[in-house]
């Protein structure tokens, strides 16, 4: 009875339809005019998320339920291929469904996008070097490697934590230890060698061995930097994009009509393109498509590369073709009814998967000796968002519409673009995340390689 008592309770469905019911519940309650929406169900999932990880690691070899905690501590609650793929399904169907306003959006925002996109992984990185030379470089355990990955992940930037793992491989750390103080020297073979047996006094410069040791430790820390800051930034995204509106006082019925009246202004006076019935197929050809887009690597010279990934491939492509409306026979104009309805399934199911998979890492980095780092990606990020809302709000006017997902396109975070489409009811903000993105994307890249030519 136990064993199907664990079993059930272990079972990835069941814990991903748990998440969902109670934070679905939970996002329809309202705190004067403030409600979680579905991104309840990260708030859920953190909760159960932690206390099945929790279970996971007290379970003893050759105990109940030993098999099910193995596998939640190797592949997570739940497992990777949920998260893509329902962060997949979410972009390709909510792409698909505004892509063909994406046309009027650009006339009339332009570059207004690439200055919110670039803007919050730089006031970011200016932020997180300001909190390293002031805070946290007292914290003897925190150095500019856990700095630069505490960045990388408090903007959910996957392609800005790989370019800071390749560019701390790439640095002269035999150079550095060489012009070092006796101070810094000790601290740097204390990576190498935690036991202290090396010291500045025996060890007059590094070798092949302990430079190969010293770049794993450098990856490592980049690595704990990342993992505690990630699921922060997460947070942070979500939680400011359905705060924000309420702080300034932006009535959200108001924007909708102004941002109607401005796409009616500036509509696209090309033929009119017929909704078909949804088209599985052609829902697959896009993501495709968009997969392919997203794995081309072009390559940045000293700065590393940059690639868009396959979410920010395939919401590239979804756009895109949506926009063309039709090429051929082929026709990317979909009922708007049906896509809403893949698109909310993607999104509730997406923002579930992420508060289960990241629930462990949350909690324990704020219990742990983690605490700093995670207080320091929140102002990093928090700090940043509120930047490019004054910028876009107060000096851009951009439409809170739009601009909310901009500004969660600024963060890369596609939680942030469920949660805007969540406070504000409408898939609009899909359009400026789409296209503040990939200039992120590429700042996030740039950044990191430059990071490590100022903090070293």
């Amino acid at each position: 009875m136990m064993k199907l008592v664990v079993s059930t309770l272990t079972n990835q469905f069941f814990l991903m339809f748990l998440a969902i019911a109670t934070g679905l519940l939970i996002g329809k309650i309202k705190i004067k005019s403030f409600s979680l929406g579905v991104s309840g169900g990260i708030f859920t999932g953190i909760v159960i998320g932690y206390i099945a990880t929790n279970w996971a690691h007290g379970v003893a070899e050759g105990g109940l339920g030993f098999s099910d905690a193995k596998r939640i501590l190797s592949t997570g609650v739940v497992a990777q291929a949920f998260f893509t793929f329902f962060l997949l399904l979410f972009l390709v169907s909510i792409g698909m469904k505004v892509g063909s306003s994406i046309g009027s959006i650009f006339k009339r925002y332009g570059m207004k996008f690439v200055v919110i996109g670039v803007s919050i992984p730089v006031v970011s990185m200016i932020v997180a070097c300001v909190m390293y030379a002031t805070v946290l470089s007292s914290n003897k355990s925190i150095t500019p490697n856990e700095t630069i990955g505490m960045f990388a992940g408090a903007m959910t930037s996957t392609p800005g934590y790989g370019t800071a793992l390749d560019a701390s491989s790439h640095v002269d750390y035999a150079k550095i230890y060489q012009e070092a103080s006796a101070e810094k020297k000790n601290e740097m073979l204390l990576k190498i060698d935690a036991s202290g047996a090396l010291t500045a006094d025996n060890t007059s410069e590094l070798s092949e061995e302990q430079i190969a040791a010293y770049k794993e430790a450098a990856s490592s820390a980049i690595s704990l930097g990342y993992t505690v800051a990630f699921p922060i930034g997460v947070l942070v995204i979500v939680v400011m994009i359905s705060l924000l509106p309420k702080v300034f006082g932006i009535d959200m019925e108001k924007e909708k009509e102004k941002y109607q009246l401005e796409l009616n202004a500036i509509a696209d006076s090309g033929k009119k393109i017929k909704e078909q019935p949804i088209n599985f197929m052609v829902i697959a050809f896009v993501t495709v498509i968009g997969i392919i887009v997203g794995n081309i690597t072009i390559p940045l010279g000293s700065f590393g590369s940059f690639s868009l990934g396959a979410a920010g491939g395939v919401l590239l492509a979804a756009l895109i073709l949506s926009y063309i409306g039709q090429i051929g026979p082929v026709n990317f104009r979909m009922d708007s009814k049906s896509l809403g309805i893949m698109y909310q399934m993607g999104l509730i199911f997406f923002m579930a998967v992420v508060g289960l998979r990241y629930g462990y890492d949350v909690v324990t980095s704020l219990m742990g000796s983690g605490l700093a780092l995670a207080v320091a990606a929140i102002f990093v990020e928090g700090i940043a968002v509120l930047v490019s809302f004054l910028i876009g709000h107060k000096i851009f006017k951009l439409n809170w519409l739009i601009l909310s997902g901009a500004i969660a396109g600024g963060c890369t975070s596609a939680p942030g673009l469920g949660a805007a489409i969540s406070s504000t009811d409408s898939e609009e903000p899909t359009a400026g995340y789409g296209a503040a993105q990939p200039f992120a994307i590429l700042a996030n890249v740039l950044l990191a390689t430059i990071f490590f030519s100022f903090m070293l």
